[in-house]
């Protein structure tokens, strides 16, 4: 493990300050505890719909709750594509997941240990090509199988299933999901077509955490996605997309309102529902 640097996501067990974000967390560790029977050796895989719902910060925020109460646990990225897990500790890698199912490095030589206390983290590198094919071989399979007598729970951070069809291949491998919901940012097509993709694949989905709701109840809005699967892919995987969804910033007051209204206006327009009250 090498230097730190700025932490982008949120650890909220380091912030003895956020109460709230703190014991919602040590209820989904409680619930999801209750849902496996195993008190070992367990799986958890984390996904989402779309990009940006906050499946990367629930997984990090998940292990470390775990890792507080003193079992071992370790977090592997599987977002090979758009790495992102280990940016909520701040370390940097040379090596990670593609080296190892590429059979270039051993996964004792890339593994990242005790970040945190009793948090270890197994980082990628991008690969743009040839990603599923990975996680569709026996490699990634024999892998966890591995690793499974080390840890007491290990968590996968997988990429949003309306982008890529890994997190379905690697359920299999898993004891349960947990499906990450951004509160009014999903439509209803969307994440039906990502249930079913689970569904197909035979996983235990453990259930859905609604992320994104202020203390009001409302969303936090759904600025920078877009209505077609190529735009979100654009969006996730390129810096081109990245840089545009933060280019819109919402304007306050009574301009704001009226500049909501419109892009509202355009989504129906569009056929994009997300935010629609069924």
């Amino acid at each position: 493990m090498e230097n730190k640097h700025s932490s982008k996501r949120q650890l909220f067990f380091k912030d003895a300050n956020n109460h709230e974000m703190n014991e919602a967390l040590r209820v989904i560790r409680t619930n999801l505890h209750f849902l496996n029977e195993k008190d070992e050796d367990r799986t958890v895989l984390i996904t989402s719909t779309t990009p940006k719902e906050g499946k990367s910060t629930i997984a990090s925020n998940y292990a470390m709750s775990i890792a507080i109460t003193g079992k071992k646990v370790l977090l592997i990225d599987c977002d090979i594509r758009r790495p992102r897990a280990h940016e909520s500790f701040g370390v940097d890698f040379k090596k990670g997941l593609e080296s190892v199912l590429t059979d270039e490095s051993l996964v004792d030589e890339v593994l990242l240990k005790n970040v945190e206390k009793n948090l270890d983290i197994l980082p990628t590198r991008n690969m743009a090509h040839n990603v599923t094919e990975l996680f569709l071989g026996d490699r990634m399979k024999t892998l966890l199988k591995e690793l499974k007598g080390r840890y007491n729970t290990i968590v996968l951070d997988t990429p949003p299933l309306i982008v890529a069809s890994d997190a379905a291949i690697l359920s299999k491998y898993c004891d349960g999901v947990v499906y990450v919901v951004a509160y009014d940012q999903v439509a209803k097509r969307e994440l039906e077509f990502g249930k079913t993709m689970l569904e197909n694949a035979k996983a235990n989905i453990y259930g859905f955490i609604v992320n994104r709701v202020d203390k009001n109840g409302l969303s936090y809005g759904n600025y920078g996605y877009y209505n077609n699967n190529y735009s979100y892919y654009k969006d996730y995987y390129t810096e081109e997309g990245e840089n545009l969804s933060r280019e819109y910033i919402p304007k306050k007051g009574i301009k704001g309102f009226v500049e909501k209204l419109k892009r509202d206006y355009r989504r129906q327009l569009s056929g994009d529902q997300k935010g629609k009250k069924w």
